[in-house]
């Protein structure tokens, strides 16, 4: 199962993802915040202000795309709850270093791992460490 039931018509009498912009953006701007937060108060890293920059930059470029862009139908389905942004635990260690160590990362190429790392975290959800061999799984 997916993460969001939520869904519009599109007009097309097809069901549509429900935007995830606004999600994204409050999404991002925590993890911003989070991130010039500890650039002040931690270790002066100046690599925190550069994520937390592009982080806006990936708030404003998803912005900036139509709401049936298929990258963001499919991060709507994959971690939309309600009205939150709620992603698995690899894309949001992802997110959260989002031009950390590589300055030069595009957010339309992150956009698409985004997507990416999203299905890997909705296959691996509740297989901790990833699948695991049969019979090797206490929790099931």
């Amino acid at each position: 199962m997916e993460g969001n039931d939520r869904s519009v018509d599109d007009g097309r009498g097809r069901a549509a993802a429900a935007d995830v912009r606004p999600a994204l953006r409050a999404y991002f701007a925590g993890i911003a915040d989070w991130r010039r937060q500890r650039e002040r108060e931690y270790d002066r890293d100046a690599r925190n202000l550069r994520t937390a920059a592009g982080l806006d930059d990936l708030a404003d470029y998803t912005d900036s795309l139509p709401a049936d862009d298929p990258r963001l139908e499919r991060l709507s389905r994959l971690g939309l709850r309600g009205e939150v942004f709620e992603p698995g635990q690899q894309l949001h260690y992802e997110v959260g270093r989002f031009r950390f160590h590589n300055p030069d990362v595009t957010t339309d190429g992150f956009l698409t791992t985004m997507v990416e790392l999203a299905e890997t975290d909705m296959r691996e959800r509740g297989e901790f460490g990833g699948p695991q061999v049969p019979g090797d799984e206490p929790w099931r």
